[in-house]
């Protein structure tokens, strides 16, 4: 870029690239600067589940925010197919969320009423196992909740779709770049110390996933950005032939059927740092809960393991705002399990933040902690 752009994003994951797509879309000359490679971390790893309701039944600003932006993502997704030329895999494919118990069918048979809009049914067990056959018996004991608008995408290809159409809208997206601080003026953020040297800018969004910690040193010594890693393990089988087209989710796992004929199963929820390794105890985990919930899946030829890193808060909210005392700062991180759900309303947030049409959700703000 021959000028200072008017925004600087931080990080190359979903949320980044969704930030970065909103800005270009709004008319900002952006550059996105991702130390390693777009969706590396926690964006390559995800199923990429468009669940809001299995996220969380309780009323309140994680699942408003979830709703809101699942009601983004067709247009959203066809907005970046278009700018793009790179698919996402977004498919509308339902959800089956398997009671584990009476009570549990007790309150997924709430969500019924509650989420009309949503066209939720629930089966009683003899109706469960008339449609879905492939499913264990005990597995049906309880009936289960059906979401028929649920979907999932490919989360490392949407990633990458959004930074294309970001490209596409004039925006620099630049790999292997590390930001290592930021530039100031005065108070105000003036952009960023990095490996490409120092880089100017007025604005500055910090993406970082999981390493949104190590950034607070960049903002002061009082800031505080509490994001914890969480490793989740997931594995990979071939389809079993009789599994319909829909996400299983239950207690133990989830199983997602993608279009290339994978069956992703996932996740484990591991406090173990920056650990990234897959273990035998995790995969075992899964492949046990899989057949679980689907006999069949336990003699599906095994694909594949991997492992990523959740970026957790401790109310299990994102941060989405800006820096309070620190003119040209906006914070877009922690997002835990929904970084791929939330990143069309995050970017949406931040852009209509930064356009000064105000800030849409207090909870989110990047300060609560203090």
């Amino acid at each position: 870029m021959s000028r200072a752009p008017d925004a600087i994003v931080v990080g190359g994951g979903v949320v980044g690239a969704a930030v970065a797509w909103s800005l270009a879309h709004e008319g900002l000359t952006v550059r996105l600067l991702e130390r390693g490679e777009l969706a590396g971390e926690a964006s390559g790893a995800a199923a990429g589940m468009l669940t809001p309701i299995g996220e969380g039944h309780a009323a309140g600003p994680a699942l408003a925010a979830r709703l809101a932006s699942f009601a983004l993502f067709p247009d959203w997704v066809e907005a970046l197919r278009a700018g793009s030329g790179i698919d996402p895999e977004y498919v509308m494919s339902g959800s089956l969320f398997v009671a584990a118990g009476a009570e549990a069918a007790r309150v997924l048979a709430a969500q019924v009423e509650r989420h009309a809009a949503l066209g939720l049914a629930f089966l009683a067990p003899d109706e469960l196992r008339r449609s879905a056959p492939a499913l264990a018996p005990a597995a049906c004991a309880h009936g289960a909740l059906v979401a028929p608008r649920d979907a999932h995408v490919r989360s490392p290809l949407l990633a990458r779709a959004a930074a294309a159409a970001a490209a596409r809208l004039g925006a620099s997206i630049e790999t292997g770049v590390a930001v290592r601080g930021l530039l100031r003026d005065g108070a105000r953020v003036a952009g960023v110390e990095s490996s490409a040297g120092r880089l100017a800018s007025g604005l500055v969004v910090l993406c970082p996933g999981s390493f949104a910690a190590e950034c607070a040193a960049w903002i002061g010594p009082a800031a505080r950005l509490p994001v914890e890693p969480v490793r989740g393990q997931i594995v990979a089988l071939e389809k079993p032939p009789s599994l319909p087209p829909t996400i299983v989710s239950g207690r133990d796992a989830y199983l997602v059927p993608k279009l290339d004929g994978r069956l992703v199963v996932g996740a484990t929820t591991e406090r173990v740092g920056f650990d990234r390794r897959v273990t035998a105890h995790g995969v075992a985990s899964l492949l046990r809960a899989a057949e679980a919930l689907v006999p069949e899946a336990g003699g599906a030829r095994f694909l594949g393991a991997w492992a990523g890193l959740r970026p957790d808060t401790p109310d299990h909210l994102p941060l989405v705002g800006p820096w309070p005392e620190t003119p040209g700062l906006v914070v877009a991180a922690g997002h835990y399990r929904n970084g791929v759900l939330l990143a069309p309303l995050t970017g949406q947030l931040v852009a209509d933040g930064v356009l000064g049409k105000g800030w849409g959700e207090p909870a989110f703000d990047p300060a609560r902690f203090g």
